[in-house]
């Protein structure tokens, strides 16, 4: 059985930290996650998801950076790394092995939109690697790596759920392989990077073709100004050279299906 210590905070690194919290050939005897945040309409504390499944299970929960005195306290073996949102100390990754899960095919979108990235560019494919933490920013040695298809009107939640649930299996592969046998290092001439979306990103520029539409709404979502008002477009569907409004939301109002919203408030010339 080997020793995990589990570092991960979002809902996308649960099904990884469940797969290996079930599978007997592995122990998660420390967990690392991001401090609780305020979050929901009262701005009430709230645990990440990983910190409240660690919890659930018995699992110690660390929401500081663990220190190699941690990792040593506890008997890590090693380090499994999805999602955490922190650098990782260098004083770690020289001490232990630290396996990170990243959605994409990587050398292309490392950093930290690389889902969005894929469908902002219209991509017909990703995948999932697990690569050994180096001192740069997803730039550590391959381990294993799974493609996935990209379906035209697949939407982020989908795609970032799929890629969760391959990345899981992927991990476990990961770990009980030779490390050494199956590690290669990146191709630094073939790198991408991505960068954190923001609300900015969302707004929908005149003269934005039908696709491009379609491929930032799945993204991250469209925002426009439609007599004098703030809509956000939630959902479209584009095939043969046509874009459907499904799902849209006017400002201030509860989200609402194209169709009812059209009856109320006018068309949207895109």
């Amino acid at each position: 059985m080997t020793r995990l210590a589990f570092w991960g905070s979002p809902a996308f690194a649960l099904p990884a930290f469940q797969k290996l919290l079930a599978d007997k050939r592995f122990e998660i005897v420390l967990t690392a996650t991001q401090p609780d945040r305020p979050a929901g309409r009262g701005l009430k504390m709230q645990p990440t998801v990983i910190k409240q499944a660690a919890l659930a299970a018995g699992v110690p929960v660390l929401e500081n950076i663990p220190s190699a005195a941690d990792l040593r306290a506890a008997g890590v073996e090693k380090i499994v790394v999805v999602a955490y949102g922190r650098l990782i100390p260098a004083e770690i990754t020289r001490g232990w092995k630290c396996v990170n899960l990243h959605p994409s095919l990587l050398p292309k979108y490392r950093g930290a939109s690389p889902l969005q990235s894929a469908l902002l560019n219209g991509d017909t494919e990703t995948a999932v690697t697990t690569m050994l933490i180096n001192s740069k920013m997803d730039a550590g040695d391959i381990l294993l790596q799974e493609a996935i298809p990209i379906e035209q009107n697949m939407q982020l939640k989908d795609l970032s759920a799929l890629c969760a649930a391959r990345g899981a299996d992927l991990l476990v592969q990961t770990l009980l392989a030779d490390i050494q046998e199956i590690r290669r290092p990146q191709d630094e001439a073939l790198a991408t990077c991505c960068r954190k979306i923001t609300g900015e990103d969302s707004w929908i520029a005149p003269g934005t073709s039908p696709l491009q539409i379609h491929n930032k709404v799945r993204a991250i979502g469209g925002c426009l100004t439609h007599r004098g008002k703030r809509v956000k477009i939630l959902a479209t569907r584009y095939a043969d050279g046509v874009l459907e409004l499904l799902t849209v939301q006017p400002e201030g109002k509860a989200p609402m299906t194209y169709a009812s919203f059209r009856n109320g408030y006018g068309e949207i010339i895109l």
